[in-house]
């Protein structure tokens, strides 16, 4: 634990004037995705995700966080994480449309990242010692709103590593003492039902079991997922 926060801790004090920068990229991108969507914007987007994923696989975790524990094995995921993101740069897979019904739920997902500083504030922690909207699990929420935001089409290689970043954030919770990143874990499960329900229903035509019956176990997964957790950190 302490060799987790000393690292955060030096991150921070290093490189906040960067952090404030990716954040500034961050919310003008989306407002103008949001508001002015234009195909630079998506691309400027997807850059951005490539360097934002680049960014915290070899700044916080190789150099900042070199001396703990699997942080190689941790800048190698936040290395397919951009890779997934190139992908969509080459493919043009994800469309960055705007989505219909799901599109507040994903604003509110778009806003969380900023919680983590205020949550570390209540808590009594200082800076620099505290988290931030620019390590990883507040980068991966932020990710998961975007692709909750526009959703017409979504890169689900880089849902898949989100959501996979999302069960480690789970052990994090209490070993590192980060009760911030339950706002990544409370965030994914709607969105795995959510994502995993409109794979289910996109196949089109009769399906065996019926489209109605997989909504239904996809409910009942993650409302399994969700119980198990409760009981566990509550």
């Amino acid at each position: 634990m302490e060799a987790l926060w000393n690292s955060m801790s030096a991150y921070n004090a290093a490189t906040w004037p960067f952090q404030l920068a990716f954040m500034a990229a961050a919310s003008v991108l989306t407002l103008i995705l949001l508001f002015r969507p234009c195909t630079w914007a998506k691309v400027a987007m997807k850059v951005y995700m490539v360097a934002v994923s680049l960014w915290i696989a070899f700044v916080y975790y190789m150099k900042f966080g070199s001396g703990r524990e699997y942080s190689f094995v941790l800048t190698i995921f936040w290395c397919m994480m951009a890779a997934a993101w190139v992908y969509d740069l080459v493919t043009h897979f994800s469309s960055f449309s705007k989505s219909g019904k799901y599109r507040p739920w994903g604003i509110v997902m778009l806003m969380l990242p900023l919680c983590y500083p205020l949550i570390s504030l209540a808590r009594g922690l200082e800076f620099p010692c505290m988290t931030t909207p620019v390590i990883p699990s507040a980068v991966a929420l932020y990710m998961l709103g975007v692709l909750m935001t526009f959703n017409s089409r979504i890169n689900f290689f880089a849902l898949i590593f989100i959501f996979h970043w999302s069960v480690i954030a789970v052990s994090k919770i209490m070993i590192f003492n980060i009760p911030e990143d339950l706002l990544l874990v409370v965030s994914c499960l709607p969105a795995m039902f959510i994502f995993s329900r409109e794979a289910a229903l996109s196949f089109g035509g009769p399906c065996k079991p019926p489209a109605q019956t997989i909504s239904a176990l996809i409910f009942v997964v993650m409302a399994l997922i969700g119980a198990c957790m409760l009981v566990q950190y509550v």
